[in-house]
């Protein structure tokens, strides 16, 4: 996939920091890979669809250095000024189609909010590992550590589609590892990444690691991709 990537450098951001994942809780207590040793795969750059269960959002991995990416997530709404209904956007397809046909602001389809996410991949095991971090509100020291991350195995399906098998932090096969809640020290995350990595590098391909559905990230054409630059420009006051 070779989409064309504009930037949004000198952007001012509005988001609105919400649940990738409404209502699931199969998250890790910790990062997966050091962000600062990895390296970007360039057939992930560009927008995406993501499918899990019923559900669809856009997604745009930007490159923020040669090691991770800026991903930004959102979805399809009619404007306030759209005229005439929606088609059911049911399926990648009809996404794509939406992003392609329809334009993009009040009189079109349009996003209302943005979750933004720092991305990087690990390989662990012989497998390939995306988390995601979120990026939300600094505190007063100018630092926003998050407290859980969302972790895949990241397999390339064909050269149109990647299924993302998230691990979840309640598997039986970390019970050796403390709690949060049992741990006296000052950076639990820092202190039991590796812990959890060798248990992951152990387990693989071990099926009581992961949830147990998939999900599914479908590639978007030219046109599609140019909508979907533009689609996050609504909620993004670009310079």
């Amino acid at each position: 996939m070779t989409p064309k990537i504009r930037s949004f450098s000198g952007a001012a951001l509005m988001l609105v920091i919400i649940p990738i994942i409404a209502g699931l809780l199969a998250c890790m207590p910790v990062p997966i890979g050091d962000p600062e040793r990895s390296r970007v795969d360039p057939g992930l750059n560009g927008a995406w669809v993501l499918q899990s269960d019923d559900d669809l959002e856009v997604y745009q991995f930007l490159p923020w250095d040669q090691r991770s990416w800026l991903m930004l997530a959102t979805g399809i709404e009619a404007g306030d000024e759209f005229e005439g209904e929606l088609p059911a956007l049911e399926t990648p397809e009809d996404y794509a189609a939406a992003l392609e046909n329809f334009s993009i602001g009040k009189d079109g389809i349009t996003a209302r909010s943005v979750t933004i996410y720092k991305v990087w991949l690990a390989k662990i095991g012989g497998e390939r590992f995306m988390t995601w971090e979120a990026l939300g509100p600094a505190d007063q020291d100018g630092r926003a550590p998050p407290e859980s991350w969302f972790v895949f195995k990241v397999t390339k399906n064909d050269a149109n589609q990647y299924e993302l098998l998230m691990l979840t932090g309640e598997s039986d096969l970390f019970d050796d590892i403390p709690l949060p809640e049992e741990y006296d020290g000052d950076d639990y995350a820092s202190d039991m990444r590796r812990k959890f990595e060798r248990v992951i590098k152990r387990n693989a391909n071990n099926e009581e690691l992961y949830v147990e559905d998939a999900f599914l990230l479908f590639p978007l054409s030219e046109d599609a991709q140019e909508g979907a630059f533009d689609l996050f420009g609504e909620v993004m006051d670009m310079e």
